[in-house]
């Protein structure tokens, strides 16, 4: 909890900008706050929850994130419980009716060091499936696993962003698949590697989940493996397409190469 000296601090700070979430120094400490925003409407939900239902992929469930003390509710329990699995994530360091505090990780992410670093790219991105892996063996599940939404912090992976939770509407196994491929399609089209070594690559972490999380994962990538069709090229189609083409093709190599290395039968 903050002092009364420090809560004027970051009055202070709040009134000078609009902007939801800010980086505040408090006493020489940088903390992130963030208020509330205004209640989210979603018109999109019903189709998204159809899709689910008509192509057996429950992780295309539409996760309610509700903006609002909701969001703000949601997004504090999950940082706790989190915490407390083991999991890591911003601390928590005060709460009000209209913002809360948490602690500042840094500002460098996995998506980020994958631009930047180019020729680290494969460390940095493993790290990533690295952390995945670990989050999900304290059946835990990150909420919208973009790379973006993964910081590198003392030189591990720290999760950040929990105003949903996917467990609440899907089974915690198509949370986690949903949480493979959100980072794959954040990151495949980024990484300077050919396609059939991140294929690789991604098998190897994801066969160390659980059973049930790889059959999701896999029933996923054949559902939508055709999607590599897709154009490559990102003008005039945009970061959409080519992120999408881009991680569908990994997905239908990981099919393929699953299908070699299964024993011939008879």
């Amino acid at each position: 909890m903050f002092t009364p000296e420090q809560l004027a601090i970051i009055t202070e700070q709040l009134a000078r900008t609009p902007d939801r979430t800010q980086l505040v120094e408090v006493d020489g400490t940088p903390v992130i706050v963030k208020q509330l925003e205004a209640p989210l409407k979603h018109w999109g939900y019903p189709v998204l929850n159809t899709l689910a239902s008509v192509l057996r992929q429950p992780m295309l469930r539409a996760v309610p994130a509700p903006g609002s003390s909701a969001a703000q509710s949601i997004e504090i329990a999950r940082l706790r419980a989190l915490a407390s699995a083991g999991v890591s994530v911003p601390e928590v360091l005060h709460v009000t009716p209209h913002w809360f505090a948490i602690s500042f990780l840094g500002a460098t992410s996995i998506d980020q060091l994958l631009r930047q670093q180019p020729e680290r790219g494969l460390y940095y991105w493993e790290s990533g499936l690295q952390a995945i892996l670990e989050l999900h063996r304290l059946c835990q599940t990150a909420s919208q696993c973009f790379a973006r939404n993964m910081i590198w912090h003392e030189g591990k992976v720290s999760f950040i962003d929990f105003e949903d939770n996917p467990s609440s509407v899907m089974p915690m196994a198509s949370a986690q698949a949903r949480d493979w491929l959100l980072y794959l399609h954040s990151t495949a089209y980024i990484l300077n590697i050919d396609a059939q070594e991140i294929a690789q690559h991604f098998l190897r972490y994801l066969q160390q989940d659980g059973s049930d999380v790889q059959e999701e994962v896999m029933r996923a990538a054949r559902t939508f493996g055709w999607l590599r069709m897709l154009p490559k090229q990102r003008k005039p189609w945009g970061r959409d397409v080519v992120s999408a083409q881009a991680a569908a093709q990994v997905l239908h190599l990981a099919v393929r190469e699953l299908k070699k290395r299964r024993p011939a039968s008879g």
